[in-house]
């Protein structure tokens, strides 16, 4: 197994974690997952370029840098993953955080539909 697809695995056992969370009313806990689900797919995609980053800052500007810059991904990946980690930010360090179903459900649609386009265009991103 090659680093993206045990990026995509990763991301997708730890996306169903979050639905699983979700669905229980653990909703701050599957904000943390859902980030980390997209966080895995795109270090699995970035290993394709020979990038390899040790911080979720770097993930993302490299991110930016190799796949949203050069317009091999479309841009509202790049913004989804900016706004995943600022939810998670707030999941993971505030004491309370009220986030709704609707909200969360959402956060999961989004990362559900950036593993499809990568499975769907696996040539272009390598």
């Amino acid at each position: 197994m090659n680093d993206l697809e045990e990026g995509l695995l990763k991301a997708t056992d730890t996306l169903e974690s979050a639905k699983v969370l979700l669905e229980t009313g653990f909703e701050s806990g599957a904000v943390n997952r859902t980030y980390y689900a997209y966080f895995w797919a795109v270090r699995g995609i970035l290993s394709q370029k020979d990038v390899f980053v040790k911080s979720h800052t770097g993930t993302q500007t490299k991110f930016a840098e190799v796949y949203i810059k050069t317009g091999i991904v479309p841009e509202k990946y790049g913004k989804y993953l900016g706004r995943l980690e600022d939810k998670r930010t707030l999941a993971d360090y505030e004491a309370i955080c009220d986030f709704t179903k609707k909200e969360v459900q959402e956060m999961i649609d989004w990362t559900e539909e950036f593993l499809e386009f990568i499975k769907h265009n696996v040539e272009k991103l390598l």
